[in-house]
């Protein structure tokens, strides 16, 4: 199962083209998670009012002041930027974290990423977020929670690997290879 392969490139610059393309890759996938639930809201509107990065930060520790901080966008539209960059910088990470695990064990990109976005969904929204108290447990969760959750990540671990298998086909040193 874990069957490990020794990539071509040294540690240092698959570390450093995973981070930069992780970056993109990020930036590209936390719009379109963005862009998913704005057609499957995945929260009711009182849910939402505090939304899961925002109750995450209060738990350890910041204000809601800061967490529900905002600019106003085309002169009424609240713009919460404190949630946007717990939000991207998760997509970021996660983006990285990915396209480095790729190149040395090539199931993580397991139905186009796929697997990767429901093995991300179960860990923090089945296991995580439930177990820290920070949305309510699996089986409290309604239906449309599960739902949108469930295939936002999806497409939004796709994307991921839509975008570094762009960038690495492009890459003419050919860093990342796995993808």
């Amino acid at each position: 199962m874990f069957q490990f392969s020794k990539p071509k490139a040294p540690f240092s610059a698959i570390a450093l083209k995973s981070i930069w393309y992780g970056f993109i890759a990020g930036m590209i996938s936390g719009m379109v998670k963005i862009g998913w639930e704005a057609l499957l809201p995945p929260r009711t509107l009182a849910r939402n009012a505090t939304n899961p990065p925002q109750h995450l930060l209060e738990q350890f520790g910041m204000s809601h002041a800061t967490t529900h901080a905002f600019v106003y966008y085309s002169t009424d539209q609240k713009v919460f930027y404190v949630a946007l960059i717990i939000h991207f910088a998760f997509s970021i990470v996660f983006a990285a974290l990915f396209l480095f695990l790729a190149q040395y064990w090539s199931k993580v990109t397991l139905w186009q990423g796929a697997a990767y976005g429901i093995a991300i969904w179960i860990a923090f929204h089945i296991i995580i977020m439930p177990a820290m108290g920070t949305v309510p447990a699996p089986w409290n969760q309604p239906f449309d929670e599960h739902f949108s959750e469930f295939f936002g990540h999806i497409v939004w671990a796709w994307s991921i690997y839509a975008v570094g298998y762009f960038l690495a086909g492009k890459d003419k040193k050919h860093t990342l290879e796995n993808l």
